[in-house]
C-alpha cells in the first residue's frame, strides 16, 4: 500500500487492496457465502475495502461492522450504487442483492483482514500501550527510544495521530482507529519495512474490538484513573475493559508492563507482568525509579542502578520514561547499563508539559483532563516554581460529571490561583459544568473554602488573556485541559483552537506592552 493510499485509508477509511481477492476463497477460509437473490453464481473478485458506504468504489466489499447494524442495508444499497460488489456483514443480517461474506465475530473481520493485507507472517513487533493517563508520552517515547535502538523507522499512533517520527503526524480520527484503518496502516508499515509498531488502545477500542485479531508482543498498562465512565457504566466495567486488553496479551504469551503503583493494576494484571514503580528501596518490582531533581532519572533494577539525564520535566514524565526503560529490556533485552544512552535527552510529544517562552514566570501547556493527571501535573509544577502556583482548566462536556468536583478540589488544594474556564462544553452549558467544579472547592467536612484565590471566566480566550496578565516574576501558569488539541467542541461544532498559540498571542501582546 503507497503512502498515499495510507492517507486515504486514515482519512476516507476506503482502501485499494494490493492485489484482488476471490471472494469465494475468502469465505472458503473464514466464512460462508450467502448469495443475494438477483446474484450470478461466479466467484467475484474484491478489489477494495470501505467500512463507509460515501467512499465505496467499483469493484469494492462494504465491510458493516456490529455498531452500524440498524442502518446496515441502508448503506449496503448506498455502496452497491456505487459500484460495490459485495458485502462483508459482522455478526448482522443485511438486505442486499449482493453476495455476502457473513462472518460470526470481529476476530473473523480481523482475521480476514490479515489476509487480505498480507501481514499474517510480517513478523512485526506490535507494543500495545493502555490506561487513563500517560498512553500519548510512553507511546512517543517507545517511538523514539526504539528507533534509536534499531536505527530505523519506527511508527506509533494514538491521539495525536499516526506517527512516522516527530514531523509526520497524519490524522487517524480517534485514540485506537478504525478496524480497517488500523490493519491498512500496519499493512503499510510492513510495506515501509518497520518491525515497531507502538499503539495507544484506549478503552473503547478495547470494548468496541478495533483491535480484534491483532496479537500483540508487548502490553502496556500506565495507570488508572477516572476518564469515559459514562460510556462503560462506572469505573468497574471501565477497569475491566482495561483489564481485557492486557490479560489477552498475557494469553498468548506476550510481554506485560505494569504500573506496581496502582492498586487495580496489582489486582488485575496477570501473574507473568513486569513491574515497575516509584521508590528505589524496594523488592516488589522489577525495575524502580525515583527523580532526585527535575529532569534527572534514577533507575534501580536488582544491584544495578543508572541515571538518566534530560527527561522531560515532570515526575509523572519520570514515570513515563521509567515505563519505556523497563519496555526495552522485556522486550528487547536491552541491559540496564545501555538505557542512559538509548533515553537521555528523550522528548515529550505535544501539549505535555509544553513550555512556552513566557519571558516573565513560566507557563506550561499540559493535557491533564482527569483528576490523577491533574493532580500529578500541579504537584510536578509546585517543584518548579518560586512564587505563586496558577492553574487554568476546565471539564468537558458530557463527560464524567463525577469528575468535575474532584479536579475542583485538586485545582485549590494544589494552586495558589485558578481559573476555572470552559473545555469542550459539548451540549452543555458551561455555567453548569463550572458550579459543578466548584462544588468541590470546599474543605472536607467544612463549608470552608480553600486559601487559593479563584476566578470564573468562561470564554477560554479571556480566561488565558487575564491569566497572563496576572502572572508576576517567580509564577508559573499551568493551561490543562486540551495540549495538543485543535478545536473547541461546541454545540455541535468542532471549532479551531490551540491554547498554545493562543497563549502565544497574549504573551507577546504582553511582552510588547512591557517594553512601551
Amino acid at each position: 500500500m503507497s503512502d498515499t493510499n495510507l492517507k486515504q485509508s486514515a482519512q476516507t477509511r476506503a482502501t485499494e487492496l494490493e492485489h484482488g481477492f476471490s471472494l469465494v476463497d475468502l469465505a472458503y477460509k473464514l466464512g460462508h457465502i450467502n448469495l443475494g437473490e438477483n446474484s450470478s453464481e461466479e466467484d467475484i473478485s474484491i478489489l477494495g475495502i470501505c467500512d463507509d458506504s460515501r467512499f465505496a468504489r467499483p469493484g469494492y466489499a462494504l465491510l458493516c461492522l456490529p455498531r452500524s447494524q440498524e442502518q446496515a442495508s441502508e448503506y449496503a444499497a448506498a455502496a452497491e450504487a456505487k459500484g460495490a460488489v459485495a458485502i462483508i456483514a459482522v455478526g448482522m443480517k443485511v438486505e442486499t442483492d449482493l453476495p455476502i461474506l457473513q462472518l460470526d465475530t470481529m476476530l473473523q473481520a480481523g482475521l480476514l483482514l490479515r489476509r487480505m493485507f498480507h501481514t499474517e507472517g510480517a513478523g512485526s513487533h506490535y507494543y500495545g500501550v493502555t490506561g487513563t493517563d500517560g498512553k500519548t508520552s510512553v507511546a512517543w517515547m517507545l517511538r523514539e527510544a526504539l528507533a534509536r535502538f534499531q536505527a530505523q523507522p519506527v511508527w506509533s499512533c494514538g491521539t495525536l495521530g499516526w506517527m512516522r517520527d516527530n514531523n509526520d503526524i497524519r490524522d487517524i480520527g480517534n485514540t485506537t482507529p478504525s478496524m480497517l484503518t488500523m490493519h491498512a496502516m500496519l499493512a503499510s508499515a510492513c510495506l515501509a519495512d518497520v518491525h515497531s509498531v507502538a499503539c495507544e488502545i484506549s478503552s473503547h477500542g478495547i470494548a468496541q474490538e478495533r483491535i480484534a485479531g491483532l496479537d500483540f508482543n508487548t502490553s502496556i498498562w500506565t495507570n488508572m484513573g477516572h476518564d469515559h465512565l459514562q460510556d462503560h457504566g462506572g469505573y468497574a466495567p471501565y477497569l475491566a475493559t482495561k483489564a481485557k486488553f492486557i490479560q489477552q496479551t498475557a494469553s498468548h504469551g506476550g510481554n506485560v508492563i505494569a504500573n506496581a503503583d496502582h492498586a487495580d493494576i496489582r489486582e488485575y494484571a496477570p501473574e507473568q507482568a513486569c513491574w515497575y514503580g516509584h521508590g528505589l528501596f524496594r523488592d516488589d518490582v522489577d525495575l524502580a525509579w525515583e527523580q532526585e531533581l527535575p529532569g534527572l532519572l534514577r533507575l534501580k533494577s536488582r544491584d544495578e542502578e543508572v541515571v538518566i539525564e534530560d527527561i522531560p520535566l515532570g515526575d509523572f514524565h519520570a514515570e513515563n520514561v521509567a515505563c519505556v526503560a523497563l519496555t526495552l529490556m522485556v522486550s528487547m533485552a536491552i541491559p540496564l547499563v545501555d538505557l542512559p544512552a538509548l533515553l537521555r535527552n528523550i522528548s515529550a510529544p505535544p501539549g505535555r508539559m509544553q513550555e512556552l517562552d513566557a519571558g516573565l514566570g513560566q507557563v506550561y501547556i499540559d493535557y491533564a483532563h482527569t483528576p490523577e493527571a491533574l493532580e500529578s501535573c500541579l504537584k510536578a509544577t509546585r517543584k518548579l516554581t518560586r512564587k505563586r502556583l496558577i492553574v487554568l482548566f476546565g471539564c468537558g462536556g458530557e463527560r464524567d460529571r463525577e469528575k468535575r468536583p474532584k479536579m475542583g478540589e485538586i485545582a485549590v488544594d494544589l494552586a495558589d490561583v485558578v481559573w476555572i474556564t470552559s473545555d469542550n462544553p459539548r451540549g452543555e452549558v458551561p455555567a453548569v459544568i463550572a458550579s459543578e467544579i466548584e462544588a468541590g472547592m470546599r474543605q472536607p467536612g467544612t463549608h470552608q473554602p480553600y486559601q487559593a484565590e479563584v476566578h470564573l471566566q468562561l470564554d477560554r480566550e479571556l480566561a488565558i488573556a487575564e491569566s497572563i496578565a496576572a502572572i508576576q516574576d517567580g509564577d508559573l501558569l499551568v493551561i490543562a485541559g486540551k495540549g495538543h488539541e485543535a478545536y473547541m467542541d461546541i454545540a455541535g461544532q468542532r471549532l479551531p483552537w490551540g491554547d498554545a498559540s493562543m497563549a502565544e498571542k497574549y504573551l507577546h501582546k504582553r511582552h510588547e506592552e512591557s517594553n512601551r
